[in-house]
């Protein structure tokens, strides 16, 4: 499912994509019967004229349609501010993070999380040959996008490692901006007009704080895709909470993030958080708005939207870890069995 993740002109239906992509991957002849699908999907959902039949009269004969019909526009519904495919994503991503620059908010949180390279405890996996790749490239296509929207000439990528910078800066030397990581000694420029990070991980918190200090005064600064917030037993709540309170100074001003195989959190600056699960009643790639937020939905907040919306009972006892962590647990295990395979 590689060039359905990278290509941006693709007519698959994201959210049946992001859907299939938390389940093991497909044989080769399913794998082209669900794309076949999810273009169908697709040709519904943007499907918005109605058929103009040829109307008779009283003598039988056939009356030509009027010369300037009106075409009948679909029923709006809440799932349309979904994007249809990866490049949409991008594109939403871009418009809604240079408004947020534009409204004053220099500190941005962009996120674009895609079940086939990421994992919520881990974050970057790149299971098969070329997903780094294809991993980095999603930050190349945001910046070029985010460059066209403001006009901005000195933008500046910066990677978590030396490695990666001097890699991508020799595989792509027509790149619109300049390239730097978090471990050379002074990453952020004076003359620096917009400064990304890319995917910062919990190693690097601490030259992201540096970072995002330098360019104060400087540029707006954007995380695209962090993880900063580490999983491991042995991180300590106070680091967790300092984490949590320097991440809480930037807007998000833009997430997609899938909920194990039910539905997805949403947010694009400048409107609210919102909760979508799967509509049973709706063509496949349709969902249901199950609740607005003004701040991010999570844990045993989510857990309840998610069950009232699906009609499920939360365990009276308390006992028990709640419909998400089942689903997610169950999910994460066919994940690592999938990858497994491919080694």
């Amino acid at each position: 499912m590689r060039q359905l993740v990278l290509d941006a002109k693709s007519s698959t239906c994201c959210h049946s994509y992001l859907r299939a992509c938390s389940r093991p991957k497909l044989h080769s002849a399913r794998y082209k019967q669900f794309t076949a699908y999810t273009q169908r999907v697709h040709t519904k959902k943007r499907r918005c004229y109605g058929r103009v039949s040829a109307q008779t009269d009283n003598g039988g004969e056939k009356t030509p349609p009027p010369a300037a019909a009106t075409p009948t526009a679909a029923t709006p519904r809440d799932d349309d501010v979904l994007p249809d495919s990866l490049g949409d994503a991008l594109q939403q991503a871009s418009d809604a993070t240079a408004l947020a620059i534009e409204k004053g908010a220099n500190r941005c949180i962009v996120e674009i999380l895609l079940p086939e390279f990421w994992d919520p405890a881990s974050g970057p996996v790149f299971a098969e040959e070329g997903d780094q790749q294809r991993f980095w490239k999603l930050t190349r296509r945001f910046i070029d996008s985010l460059a066209q929207g403001r006009n901005s000439k000195n933008i500046k990528a910066i990677y978590p490692d030396m490695g990666v910078a001097a890699m991508l800066k020799n595989q792509w030397p027509d790149a619109g901006f300049r390239f730097a990581s978090l471990s050379d000694r002074k990453p952020v420029s004076e003359d620096d007009d917009l400064i990304v990070l890319a995917a910062p991980d919990p190693q690097g918190l601490e030259a992201v704080k540096k970072a995002t200090a330098a360019a104060e005064t400087v540029a707006p600064i954007i995380l695209f895709n962090p993880r900063l917030a580490s999983g491991d037993a042995g991180v300590g709540l106070n680091v967790r909470r300092l984490t949590k309170q320097f991440t809480s100074t930037f807007t998000t001003s833009y997430s997609l993030r899938p909920v194990a195989d039910v539905g997805s959190v949403f947010r694009r600056y400048p409107g609210q958080w919102q909760v979508f699960v799967e509509d049973p009643s709706m063509e496949p790639g349709r969902y249901l708005l199950a609740a607005e937020r003004s701040t991010r939905p999570a844990g045993e907040a989510l857990d309840a939207i998610i069950e009232e919306a699906l009609g499920l009972q939360t365990d009276p006892d308390g006992g028990g870890k709640g419909i998400l962590a089942s689903i997610g647990s169950t999910i994460s295990s066919l994940q690592r069995f999938s990858r497994s395979l491919s080694r």
